[in-house]
């Protein structure tokens, strides 16, 4: 492969080369993009099989939030030790990603017990929470320097596409076989996706420093400086708000429809798909906006923008109105997602402390945001209405906005 070795180290095309090396950066970014589409579709599988879950095994709406809950935490706990194995193994470690996606829809679609349910949703929690941490470092080692937004940008509609994916195809798939069809048929997916992405000879390469010693100290020193980083930490606040308020409203809808409207199931899940299309087109648009306007300006505005549409998706009514609002959330939960990941080098004090600064980020979003879906559940089991769920969802952005007052770039 020819090239040359930037500033950061990385493999840049030569100019003979840059034509080829382009399309095969597009394969790789659209592979990994597969695998998040996959655990994002995992995560929606629950406004799919909720129905018919309650109505078979008499779950009440806080033990069906849990299964959500339960998925995010684990997404979020694996992310620092995924990111130290991609150091070490490269994208190797998506094999153990996707036998661990594969192992927990097996196990939910077999089970019929509530703690089978709790194990298979940790166990594909634990495969999604690798796909970040793994494909960062591939795309920053393989893509060349002015080719990594059009890598990042593939690889964020991964989001919506795996939401609509779950929300339009997976009903069907419910209607014919129920909620161990969905299951089994995701595992069947995550097996055509897992060999798809170990083809890719970046994937199967070990990285540069494979053969290094991972110092455990040094290991520890990173954390630990990443770990009191204001703006590190502040960024995990603004990726909680984001996924606590599209989970939840992405989770919840589908449910909200069949009790205050009628809607079947099927429908329900239909309306609520117009969020996953949203998102498909906030991620682009949130990344222009942000080279106009700036990052923080777009951070914010979003976690206003999806606090008050939250809000707004149970106080209007029709379901017409509900569509609209569910689609704005997704539109502006994923608007700032690039601004927020692009802004991680520009608050640590080390080009090493980038990725354990990401694992962290995802920590915390998802530590924080694994209250949402457990929370609606409750205000629900406690008879307070969905209105009242929705205002907690909001309460996350609204906390993420006000933590935006207190973020300051550091001067390097």
């Amino acid at each position: 492969m020819t090239g040359h070795r930037d500033g950061t180290g990385v493999l840049a095309p030569a100019d003979g080369a840059a034509g080829a090396r382009a399309r095969s950066g597009d394969t790789l970014a659209l592979t990994l993009m597969l695998f998040y589409l996959l655990s994002t579709l995992t995560l929606a599988l629950m406004a799919v099989v909720t129905a018919e879950l309650q109505r078979k095994f008499s779950l009440s709406a806080s033990q069906v939030g849990l299964l959500t809950s339960v998925f995010m935490f684990a997404y979020g706990a694996v992310g620092i030790p995924a990111g130290a194995g991609a150091a070490r193994w490269g994208g190797r470690v998506f094999i153990v990603s996707c036998a661990l996606f594969v192992a927990g829809s097996v196990v939910f679609g077999l089970s019929s017990s509530y703690s089978g349910f709790l194990t298979g949703r940790v166990l594909q929690g634990l495969g999604g929470g690798m796909v970040l941490p793994v494909s960062s470092p591939i795309m920053a080692r393989y893509l060349a320097p002015g080719a990594r937004n059009r890598g990042w940008g593939i690889f964020a509609t991964g989001k919506g596409l795996g939401a609509l994916a779950s929300l339009v195809l997976m009903p069907t798939v419910a209607t014919l076989g129920g909620f161990r069809a969905v299951y089994l048929v995701t595992a069947v997916i995550a097996l055509v996706i897992g060999g798809a992405a170990i083809a890719q000879k970046p994937v199967r390469a070990l990285p540069v420093q494979a053969t290094e010693v991972l110092s455990f100290r040094a290991l520890s020193r990173t954390l630990g400086a990443v770990a009191v980083n204001r703006g590190v930490l502040l960024l995990g606040l603004f990726n909680a708000a984001s996924l606590a308020v599209g989970t939840g409203v992405l989770i919840w809808t589908p449910a909200f429809l069949q009790g205050t409207y009628g809607s079947r199931a099927s429908v329900a899940a239909y309306l609520t798909a117009g969020l996953a299309v949203a998102q498909v087109i906030g991620a682009p648009t949130g990344a222009v906006s942000a080279i106009r306007w700036g990052r923080m300006p777009v951070i914010t505005g979003s976690m206003i923008a999806m606090s008050v549409v939250t809000i707004l998706v149970a106080a209007l009514p029709g379901r017409v109105f509900v569509f609209v609002m569910v689609a704005l959330v997704g539109f502006f939960s994923l608007a700032y997602f690039s601004p927020r990941f692009a802004m991680i080098p520009d608050v640590v004090a080390k080009p090493e402390q980038v990725g354990t600064a990401a694992g962290l980020i995802n920590l915390v979003g998802f530590g924080i945001s694994t209250l949402a879906p457990w929370l609606f559940g409750l205000v629900l089991d406690h008879e307070l209405g969905y209105f009242a769920g929705y205002l907690v969802l909001a309460a996350f952005g609204i906390a993420g906005a006000v933590g935006s007052i207190f973020f300051k770039v550091p001067r390097r």
